[in-house]
């Protein structure tokens, strides 16, 4: 990790905490991806711009910001009632 990601992250620490967001564990969130996502969730449902500009920025260095949303199975499209032909 480069020492800007680091700044970024402090800065993320306690602007976070300044604003009443949650308190962040900086070695958990540069090391778990789902405790990582949970935090930057809750900071960009703050109403601070520059800390929800910070938290999406970070959630890109981590890998964590996604091109086009990811859809579970069980969220899917149901099945179609009629598999192959015309009804009769």
């Amino acid at each position: 990790m480069d020492r800007e990601t680091l700044n970024e992250m402090v800065k993320l620490k306690f602007a976070a905490r300044r604003a009443g967001g949650p308190e962040i564990d900086l070695v958990k969130l540069a090391g778990d991806a789902a405790y990582a996502g949970r935090i930057f969730s809750a900071v960009e449902a703050l109403p601070d711009e520059s800390l929800v500009l910070l938290a999406i920025t970070l959630r890109d260095k981590f890998g964590l910001l996604a091109a086009r949303p990811q859809v579970k199975e069980t969220e899917a499209a149901p099945p179609s009632r009629y598999m192959s032909g015309a009804r009769s």
